[in-house]
C-alpha cells in the first residue's frame, strides 16, 4: 500500500539530484535554499496535504471504484460518502497519520539520495584532480551510511502503518477491500536496505 501510494513522490525527490548534475543551479548549505531548506519544504509540503487534501486510496487495483480519505476522515468510495461512527472515523484517521508519516520519511530519503548524488561527483572530480582515493571513498561511504539509516527508518515506520490499516479495515469494512499492505511490504524495505549494504 505505502509503495502505490508514495513511489511517485520518491521518484521525485529522487530526481533533484539529477537535476542538480546536469550543471543547473544546485543547493548548497544549510540555508532556506540548500538540501536541507528542500528537505523541509518537502516535509512541509507534504504536511499541508495530508491536512487539507483527500489522500487516494487505490491505484490500479483492478475491480475496485476509486477510494479517497478526507482530512476529516471521511471514507470516499466512488464518489459516495461513507456513513461513520466516531469510532471507525478515529481509525482512518489514525491510519491518515501513519501514512503522513511515511510520507515524511519518504521525503527525508530522497532529498538526502539528491545530496548525496551530489556530493558525490563533487569527491569523485576531487579524486580526479589528484585528491586521496581512499578519503574520497571514505566519505562518500559515510555519506550513503546516512542516507541508508534514513531509509531504515522508513522501514521502522511501516510496522505502524500496518497496524493502523489492520485496525481501519477491522472497524470499516467498506475499507477493507483497500487495505493491501501486509508483512511482505515491510520485509522487502528491509531487504532492499541490507541488499544495498557494502
Amino acid at each position: 500500500m505505502y509503495i502505490k501510494t508514495f513511489a511517485p513522490v520518491l521518484l521525485a525527490l529522487s530526481s533533484l539530484g539529477l537535476v542538480a548534475c546536469s550543471g543547473g543551479d544546485q543547493p548548497s548549505g544549510d540555508t532556506d535554499t540548500g538540501w536541507a531548506g528542500m528537505a523541509q519544504k518537502a516535509r512541509d509540503g507534504i504536511r499541508e496535504e495530508m491536512a487539507t487534501q483527500n489522500l487516494d486510496i487505490v491505484q490500479g487495483v483492478a475491480g475496485l471504484p476509486s477510494a479517497s480519505l478526507s482530512p476529516q476522515g471521511d471514507l470516499v468510495i466512488d464518489g459516495q460518502t461513507i456513513t461513520l461512527t466516531p469510532a471507525q472515523r478515529e481509525r482512518l484517521l489514525d491510519y491518515r497519520a501513519q501514512l503522513a508519516g511515511v510520507a515524511e520519511a519518504g521525503a527525508d530519503v530522497g532529498i538526502q539520495g539528491a545530496a548525496i548524488g551530489v556530493a558525490a561527483m563533487k569527491e569523485a572530480a576531487k579524486a580526479a584532480l589528484g585528491g586521496d582515493q581512499a578519503q574520497v571513498e571514505q566519505r562518500i561511504k559515510e555519506q550513503t551510511d546516512a542516507i541508508r539509516v534514513a531509509a531504515q527508518a522508513l522501514c521502522d515506520r511501516l510496522p505502524a502503518l500496518l497496524e493502523a490499516q489492520r485496525a481501519a479495515a477491522e472497524a470499516v469494512p467498506e475499507f477493507k477491500p483497500y487495505a493491501n499492505m501486509d508483512e511482505k511490504d515491510i520485509l522487502e524495505c528491509n531487504t532492499e536496505i541490507d541488499a544495498a549494504a557494502p
